[in-house]
C-alpha cells in the first residue's frame, strides 16, 4: 500500500518487466551490429544492401526478435490475468498501435511513451467518463495525432523522396 493505493505484487512485476524489456532493446538496437543493420536496413534497403548487410537475413531477425517480444508479453498477460484466449492479443495490439504512432514509430522512447500516455489516459477515461468511451478516447488521439502530426511525438520528420 502506498499513499493509499494497494499494489499488487503482480502489478509491478508487469511495470518491471516491461521496463527491462524495452531498456534491453533499446540497447540492443543502438548498440549492437545486427541493431545498426537493422536501422539501415529500415532506412534504405538498397544502400544497405551495397554496404554489405545481409537484408534478408536482418529483416527475418526483426522478425525473429518482434515475435519473442510479443510471446513475452503474451506470457506476462496470462500471467498477469490467469487466463489466455485465442484472441487475447487482437485489442492491445490495437492500443500498442497507437501507443507507437502517438510516439512516433521506429522510435523506441517514443514508443514507451506513448504506452505511458495511452495507459495513464484510459485509466483516467475509465475513471472519469466510463469504461464504454475508453477505446473513443483512445482511438481518438489516435486520429488527432495521424492528422495533427503523423511523425508522433517524438518522431522526425522526413521528407519525402
Amino acid at each position: 500500500t502506498i499513499g493509499g493505493v494497494f499494489i499488487e505484487f503482480k502489478d509491478v512485476f508487469v511495470v518491471v518487466a516491461a521496463a527491462i524489456l524495452v531498456s534491453l532493446l533499446a540497447v540492443f538496437i543502438n548498440r549492437s551490429k545486427l541493431g545498426k543493420a537493422m536501422r539501415a536496413t529500415a532506412q534504405d534497403r538498397d544502400a544497405s544492401q551495397l554496404m554489405g548487410i545481409n537484408i534478408n537475413r536482418t529483416i527475418a531477425a526483426t522478425f525473429f526478435i518482434g515475435a519473442l517480444l510479443a510471446g513475452a508479453g503474451g506470457v506476462i498477460w496470462g500471467l498477469y490475468f490467469n487466463a489466455i484466449t485465442y484472441n487475447l492479443g487482437f485489442r492491445t495490439g490495437l492500443v500498442a498501435f497507437t501507443s507507437a504512432v502517438f510516439g512516433g514509430i521506429g522510435n523506441i522512447p517514443g514508443a514507451a511513451l506513448g504506452g505511458m500516455v495511452i495507459g495513464l489516459t484510459a485509466a483516467f477515461s475509465d475513471a472519469y467518463i466510463g469504461s464504454k468511451w475508453t477505446q473513443v478516447v483512445i482511438f481518438g488521439i489516435l486520429i488527432g495525432v495521424l492528422v495533427f502530426r503523423p511523425t508522433g511525438l517524438l518522431g522526425m520528420r522526413v521528407p519525402e523522396k
